[in-house]
């Protein structure tokens, strides 16, 4: 018999909560002030937290607690002790993004579930079966993913799957977006966001210019998704086998939670109960349509890659909530869910203490009240002792039996009948809220990372650099400072056989010993990319390809698809290190060659983490967004079709770079890769530490690398000179990034 799909909804505040708990959430997901992905909702405080895991456990609800930001060395014990007051008080699980932060979790709070954030960006099998060794029971995938690749990825990991089926939508995948954090110090990797893709800007570099920004000018918010909406074709998705359905809406209000949880809720046990006659009705339709959409709503990713179709064509901001919807959702989310039925029974006898027994399922308090008096006037009727009983109110329980036992004339006040119904009934309450909870009070805390060998011996770093284009990577041989190449692995693979640079790279390595040649990976590999890899592996078995000595992975997956090459392998900012206990879970399953930690770390949090190994970025245009969509469709210049079973286009285009040009007349870089049918948005000046070269030589670090995307040759030449040979500086425009300031 299939499992049926759960439906986990948002909560930003206590109202928010409740509303989504009434309307028949089987689960939801909420954030504290602190470590979660959405730092501008109202969020909830510690004591919040525990009333509510309280009160979800009392409803039958389940409760996760984001935990899916990047956490700093100097925040993973306090972010341990923060959880420990919840784990005690029986919180479900959290939903996490940093490994580091998982390793932690894992060893500290062992009934606790472990869910991977879509931040992870897990885009297929291999991901996922490491994260499922490391403890994670579900997985919440890439948001890119199409229905068929979600069905394989959960044939092939055998864990849970969670997916967005309604809400916002990132243009980029999650977790690999610096747009907000590098122009304004907002990090969407520490929960703030300050969203510029919702900007316009315009498209140049098309087939000529002017026709590019006339096609364009239809969008002019070309990185603004519809907001997703799967309510027509959720049959096929309850079809797929996906374990939970994500309702995105942490910023939103109560009404918002309520009418969609509602809605879905319906329409999901329709489909349950009566397949055959499965059916949106248009009432519903229109009122899902006007709780905080986005210009039209759309499908995502589920049945495609890309495309306009999924291009808000208007101003991308929210509608308002008229007072009408928010009635209307308020009322068809209803549900009661926030109170049981209870059994009550009342015994007053004249000269003993009044009792009240209170029982709910398995559960039953009995609580005593003072004496009962022999009534002097008005004796208190079955009738009056019911009334009161029977006003609950807001109260969590309502009476489905209520019973009463009366002796000859008795009295006692109406106060006193409240207050035993109230005791009664907050007794019960708390054991139902307790029930099964009961956790060690002493929880073992994970002691911190294990102290990781760093070389005490101060070298200077080595000198690496990255090239993108092959001619930018001749001019980086001919630079004698130069001791490792990490050349992009499409550009190899590209090269003839005989082509001068392979001799180049041999003769460089016959005169130099320390050289070494790596391949950078995509920075996003999804299960289509089999047979690039493939491909890649026959490279490898060849003359040129035994020149190859490592890899530069940017992804969970590359790294271990290059690890099982036997091969070196350099770990990539895009897959972020902060702390030391990622480093250490990383050393401890891949035996990492080097790594280059989170561009969002200032100069003294990279010196909290082993420098030995360290490989710092201190040339480059940084990428901003790595996104499956692209603007050069959106565009109208692409006419491609892309194959989600072997990741191929026909009528594919060359690689080359459009333009996105905000309204400051700033120009962004896009690099259009068709190959992977993939988009990368760089910032529109690069990151130099040029000035701190004297500062970053003495750092300990392993190596200072160059990375060289668009640049010619003239100015690859400079930039090496510039680095390597205390050259004057030339003139160009630059950003030191978060080496100086970071981001909070």
């Amino acid at each position: 018999m299939k499992k049926k799909a759960r439906l986990l909804a948002p909560a930003g505040d206590m109202e928010c909560l409740l509303a989504a708990v009434s309307a028949g959430a089987d689960e939801v997901y909420l954030g504290g002030k602190r470590y979660g992905a959405r730092a501008f909702a109202a969020n909830f405080t510690d004591d919040e937290i525990k009333e509510a895991i309280r009160l979800t456990r009392f409803s039958g609800v389940k409760l996760f607690l984001t935990v899916n930001t990047l956490t700093k060395e100097k925040e993973m014990d306090d972010l341990i002790r923060w959880l420990v007051p919840f784990y005690e008080t029986g919180l479900d699980g959290v939903i996490v993004q940093d490994l580091g932060v998982l390793s932690r979790c894992r060893q500290a709070f062992p009934e606790l579930l472990l869910h991977a954030s879509t931040q992870m960006t897990v885009t297929e099998a291999s991901a996922a079966l490491f994260l499922k060794k490391l403890g994670v029971s579900r997985v919440v995938p890439a948001r890119e993913l199409s229905l068929v690749e979600l069905n394989r990825l959960k044939r092939e990991s055998g864990l849970e799957l969670e997916t967005f089926i309604h809400g916002a939508l990132c243009y980029c995948y999650s977790g690999q977006c610096l747009f907000s954090s590098m122009l304004g110090g907002r990090s969407a990797n520490r929960g703030r966001c300050a969203q510029p893709c919702r900007l316009p800007y315009e498209i140049e570099g098309g087939s000529s210019d002017v026709g590019t920004k006339k096609k364009a000018s239809a969008f002019p918010y070309p990185l603004s998704l519809k907001d997703l909406c799967v309510l027509p074709f959720l049959p096929k998705l309850m079809e797929a086998g996906i374990d939970a359905f994500k309702i995105e809406g942490r910023m939103k209000n109560a009404a918002y939670v309520a009418g969609v949880t509602a809605l879905y809720r319906k329409y999901m046990d329709l489909y349950e109960t009566d397949p055959k006659n499965w059916r949106v009705d248009p009432k519903d339709w229109k009122l899902l349509e006007q709780l905080y959409v986005r210009t039209d709503p759309g499908s995502g990713y589920y049945e495609r890659h890309n495309g306009q179709e999924m291009i808000t064509p208007g101003t991308p901001g929210y509608y308002g909530i008229s007072r009408e919807v928010s009635r209307q959702a308020f009322q068809v989310g209803n549900g009661r869910r926030t109170q049981r039925g209870a059994d009550f029974s009342v015994f007053l006898y004249a000269g003993s203490p009044a009792r009240f027994l209170a029982r709910c399922g398995e559960e039953s308090v009995c609580v005593e009240g003072p004496e009962v008096q022999k009534a002097v006037n008005r004796a208190l009727t079955e009738e009056d002792v019911k009334r009161q009983f029977s006003k609950t109110g807001t109260s969590h329980f309502y009476p489905e039996n209520l019973s009463v036992e009366l002796g000859d004339s008795v009295f006692l006040p109406v106060s006193a009948l409240n207050d035993l119904r109230r005791k009664g009934l907050d007794a019960l309450y708390e054991k139902l809220a307790e029930a099964g909870t009961k956790r060690a009070a002493s929880v073992r805390l994970a002691e911190a990372a294990p102290a990781l060998s760093d070389s005490s011996q101060r070298e200077e770093p080595i000198f690496s650099a990255f090239a993108q284009e092959i001619e930018q990577a001749v001019e980086i041989l001919r630079c004698p400072a130069i001791r490792r190449l990490t050349l992009s692995s499409d550009t190899a693979l590209a090269q003839d056989p005989a082509a001068s640079f392979w001799q180049a790279v041999r003769t460089k390595k016959e005169t130099d010993r320390a050289f070494s040649l790596f391949l950078s990976l995509p920075v996003i590999l999804r299960a289509y990319s089999k047979p690039y890899l493939e491909r890649l592996a026959r490279f490898l078995d060849t003359q040129n390809g035994a020149l190859v000595d490592g890899f530069l992975v940017s992804s969970l997956s590359g790294l271990i698809w290059a690890f099982e090459t036997g091969k070196k392998v350099s770990v990539n900012h895009t897959l972020p290190v902060c702390n030391r206990e990622t480093l250490a879970l990383l050393l401890r399953h891949f035996q990492i060659d080097s790594y280059t930690p989170s561009l969002e770390l200032t100069r003294r949090e990279l010196d909290l983490l082993p420098v030995s190994r360290q490989e710092r970025l201190v040339y480059g245009r940084i990428p901003m967004m790595v996104s499956a969509n692209c603007v050069r469709k959106t565009a109208g210049e692409c006419k491609a079709v892309f194959s989600q079973e072997n990741g191929q286009q026909t009528n594919r285009l060359p690689k080359r770079y459009f333009y996105l040009t905000d309204r400051y007349r700033t120009r962004f870089p896009v690099q259009i890769d068709c190959g992977h049918c993939m988009n990368t948005i760089y910032n529109s000046v690069p990151l130099s530490l040029h000035l701190y070269l004297d500062e970053l030589k003495k750092s300990g670090a392993a190596a200072l690398r160059l990375d060289f995307t668009d640049e010619d040759q003239t100015s690859v030449r400079q930039i090496l000179a510039l680095f390597t040979q205390n050259a004057a500086p030339h003139a160009f425009s630059y950003t030191t990034g978060h080496y100086k300031k970071g981001v909070s």
